[in-house]
Formats: C-alpha cells, structure tokens, sequence
C-alpha cells in the first residue's frame, strides 16, 4: 500500500514544478497567451506560455517494441504516466481512451506510460478494460522521475516539435465534445 503522506508531498512538489515552470515561462513573455490556454485551463490544465523542451526518450511498449519520443514528431501527444493501482488514473484511462478514438485519425497520439509495473500486470489490466491507446512501460521510473510525475497520473501536452506546451497532475475529463475539438484543433496546427 503507498503512504498517503508521501503520495500527497509528491503531488504539492510536481505541482510546484509544474507551477514554477509556468511562472517563469510568464516572466519571459508577460502577456503572452497562446490561443489555447484558456481551453486548456478550462480542463484543469497548467498553460506553459512558452512551450518547454522535454527532450527525447526511450520507452518500451506494451507488447515488446521501444519507440522514441521524437518518433512521434509531427503528431500532438498526450503524455500520461499513470499506474493500474492508482484509483485517478484508472478514472480517468475510459476518457483517454474516447479521446484517442475520436482524434487518433489526425496529428494526434496518447503515450500511456506505466510507472513501475512488470509487463503481466499492465498486460491484464489493458486487456480486462478494453483500452486501445498506446501504453508503454516504464519499470524503473525514470521517464517519470525526469518529467515529475512523483504523483499520479500526470500529464504533459506534448506539441509537434517535441515541446510541452501544458501539464496537469491528477485527472483531466478528456471525453467532452469541447476537449475532443480542442485537441483535434491542436492536432491540426
């Protein structure tokens, strides 16, 4: 069982960074506001004024194969590290998945990121729920450790040239006509 105060620190310390990252990023550029943040926000969504470079990584897909981040340049990603434990991330994994139904014909793609599971166990989990999205596995915890993801889920909008534009920690309703157009739009950019 994970210790509830410790859950709860790692959510306050990624939603600093998250919160600082965007504060900074308003500083560099007051009055600056990309034409989706208020959308973004309506979602619960941290706008990063200026989008941030995440760099690149490898992860290993569900299934066997690795991909990179960079492979997906040129599509719009939802970054969403979660876990089958986590009752928020599972609350949250039937919108995604209508998200990516919905918007997965344009620009745009969901990198699921299991934080430190064996493959059988998210195999299952997948399976027994039905979800198509692309899920990933990362045993270890060090994609999450470098994007903060110490609270879960945590997700990143991830912009065609491999930048965060937005982040939020905990869940986001994904399956609204609004957030489904909003994505298709950011997809389509």
């Amino acid at each position: 069982m994970r210790n509830p105060l410790r859950a709860y620190r790692a959510f306050l310390l990624t939603a600093s960074v998250l919160l600082s990252t965007a504060s900074l990023a308003a500083q560099a550029a007051p009055g600056a506001k990309p034409w989706y943040a208020a959308e973004l926000s309506k979602l619960g969504f941290t706008v990063f004024p200026e989008p941030v470079d995440v760099g690149d990584f490898s992860v290993q897909a569900l299934g066997g194969a690795s991909t990179k981040l960079s492979d997906q340049r040129e599509k719009l990603v939802l970054l969403n590290f979660w876990a089958t434990w986590c009752p928020p991330c599972r609350a949250e994994m039937p919108a995604i998945e209508k998200l990516w139904t919905k918007a997965k014909a344009g620009a745009f793609t969901v990198m699921g990121i299991s934080l430190g599971e064996e493959e059988g166990t998210v195999k299952a989990f997948i399976a027994k729920n039905g979800f198509t999205y692309p899920i990933f596995l990362d045993r270890g915890g060090d994609i999450g450790r470098a994007f903060h993801a110490d609270a879960i889920p945590t997700t990143y909008i991830i912009n065609k040239k491999g930048k965060a534009i937005a982040g939020i920690v905990g869940g986001a309703a994904y399956e609204s006509a609004e957030a489904i157009e909003l994505f298709s739009k950011l997809a389509a950019e």
